[in-house]
């Protein structure tokens, strides 16, 4: 007797694989629309986001005049998105640095690692090649259901944590970043999904939650990217 609705946008990041359903569904039975846009406070800002959404220059002009567009070669933008990054870690903001490429996201990984206050103790080897000590932000790859976090959550693609214990065998103790809640990897699931979360590629933090984000782009991204 339930009702289900299925919400989306075809404008989305596509599926991995087989994807296009509520296009589907659409063209097939029809489907309503949602026009008025409530995630901003600034009209402006909700306007800029729908220009770009379906394509429209002009919404990059909005972005140029307040700043939000910096122009360099690579070494020149990489270095401003650490620096930025940096300088939102030191004002205590929750942020994330995104990047088209996963060697861009393994350098930007690697310094913010450096950068971080660690705590003694072991290592645990990470499924994107690097370590995590305790004091990382590392971010899960795959939806585990079997990992609870509550009776209604769970370890999810795109969580992002702060490592609150490293174990010897393999294990990591986190702390879900939005939540607070904890939960301790098995080492399995550690070695295969879970990578550092200082930064993440473009299609991996769809649906992350940050105060703010850094994002390098080359010029050969999506639309939707």
């Amino acid at each position: 007797g339930g009702n289900v609705r299925l919400i989306g946008d075809t404008q989305q990041l596509a599926a991995v694989g087989a994807g296009g359903v509520l296009r589907d569904i659409d063209a097939t039975h029809g489907a309503l629309r949602l026009r008025e846009i409530v995630r901003f406070t600034d009209p402006a800002e909700a306007a800029a986001s729908v220009a770009l959404r379906d394509g429209h220059h002009e919404a990059i002009g909005f972005y140029l005049d307040r700043g939000r567009l910096h122009v360099g070669d690579s070494a020149t933008t990489i270095e401003n998105v650490f620096t930025a990054w940096a300088a939102d870690v030191d004002a205590g903001r929750d942020v994330v640095m995104l990047a088209a490429t996963r060697d861009q996201v393994t350098e930007l990984n690697a310094r913010a690692q450096a950068r971080a206050d660690h705590r003694p103790g072991p290592t645990v080897a990470l499924a994107d090649g690097n370590h995590a000590h305790a004091g990382d932000v590392v971010i899960t790859r795959r939806n585990d259901r079997a990992l609870r976090l509550t009776a209604s959550d769970f370890v999810k693609n795109g969580d992002r944590w702060d490592v609150a214990e490293a174990h010897q065998d393999g294990r990591l103790t986190l702390t879900h970043r939005p939540s607070r809640r904890r939960v301790t990897l098995p080492a399995d699931y550690v070695a295969a999904w879970v990578d550092l979360g200082y930064a993440a590629t473009i299609n991996t933090a769809q649906g992350i939650t940050a105060d703010t984000a850094h994002t390098l782009l080359t010029g050969a991204e999506s639309r939707q990217q």
